[in-house]
């Protein structure tokens, strides 16, 4: 029991404090739990949490004003309300090929002329020599106006098999004319085919 007068603690069946002598008196709800209290209305928090979504609701409603108020001025301002339109610069995607350009065939030495487009070329040659157990052979030169620039030979000795034989010879050179030197011996047959890559 705690004394009203002093606020000396006393034991729980003391009738007058120990301390200063006064009558102490009990309470009539003690030992009994205390009923909570009713509460009324909402809570702190749900008020602050309405709050917040009300004004968040009010910036979103501004916000869209103010984007459609732009567009509406935007569309205004421009010629008649007709459409603006861009347009890129063109983009070649072409991707250069090997592309033929000419082939003759014979038994004997030759000399052609071609022309081509582009920077590069290639002159692919292939032969089938004589059965005479001898040596037999073709060889080429490419040349240009003054020069030649590029050469290539197939050779059998007199103990091959009669089997074809082919080699390229790869040219770079500016798009124009050129020429082909054929020189055999003893062939049964031979090709040369040009091509030019562009």
């Amino acid at each position: 029991m705690i004394c009203q007068n002093c606020g000396h603690e006393n034991d729980m069946d003391a009738t007058f404090c120990d301390n200063c002598g006064a009558k102490l008196v009990r309470n009539p709800n003690f030992g009994r739990q205390r009923p909570e209290p009713i509460k009324e209305g909402m809570s702190q928090t749900t008020k602050i949490l309405i709050v917040a979504v009300v004004v968040l609701v009010g910036i979103l409603g501004v916000t869209a004003g103010l984007l459609l108020q732009s567009d509406k001025n935007t569309m205004l301002t421009s010629d008649n309300n007709q459409p603006s339109v861009t347009e890129s610069g063109e983009k070649v995607t072409y991707k250069a090929d090997w592309h033929k350009v000419t082939s003759f065939s014979g038994t004997r030495d030759d000399y052609r002329l071609f022309s081509i487009k582009g920077q590069q070329f290639k002159v692919v040659m292939s032969a089938t020599p004589m059965l005479n157990y001898n040596t037999n052979f073709m060889s080429i030169d490419v040349s240009d106006t003054s020069n030649i620039i590029g050469s290539g030979e197939l050779n059998w000795g007199a103990t091959d098999a009669l089997s074809n034989k082919e080699k390229t010879v790869k040219v770079i050179g500016p798009p124009g004319t050129y020429w082909v030197n054929v020189v055999t011996k003893d062939l049964e047959s031979w090709t040369v085919t040009v091509y030019d890559y562009y």
